[in-house]
């Protein structure tokens, strides 16, 4: 974490970018060996991970209403959650046809989980960035 201590979603917002860039390096790894033998993909739930999340700010909600905590989201089977990073533990994405070469692999699906991967990622960096540009001109102002 950068140690951004304002906002109240400020750290929400930082952890769905580590968790983001941290799974967009795991598709890559799928999509790069897609024609590997006996490669089995492997991703993470982002639904198990937007609900951990989703449940942690409400816990922080409702035991500090009106006042700035950091969440502490629990740890899931796939996601690990550090006081500065996030650590994923993928499992095995069993959900297509085996090839003769015993390789799982549905370009497709792959594509649209990066797809869907980089739409998080962009849309969390686009509210930090406004977040942060909303700082700027409340510091601009009062100088």
């Amino acid at each position: 974490m950068i140690g951004l201590a304002f906002g109240q979603e400020i750290d929400v917002l930082e952890r769905t970018i580590q968790f983001a860039g941290r799974r967009h390096e795991l598709i890559a790894h799928n999509i790069a060996n897609l024609t590997t033998p006996n490669y089995q993909p492997r991703d993470v739930d982002p639904g198990e991970f937007r609900a951990t999340l989703a449940e942690a700010v409400e816990k922080r909600r409702a035991s500090h209403p009106g006042q700035w905590r950091q969440t502490s989201p629990k740890d899931t089977t796939h996601v690990k959650f550090g006081p500065e990073s996030l650590v994923l533990n993928p499992a095995p994405a069993e959900r297509n046809v085996m090839f003769h070469d015993r390789n799982d692999r549905d370009l497709e699906r792959t594509m649209q989980s990066l797809t869907e991967n980089a739409m998080m990622y962009r849309q969390a960096m686009e509210l930090l960035r406004s977040r942060f540009a909303t700082l700027q001109t409340a510091i601009r102002l009062r100088v």
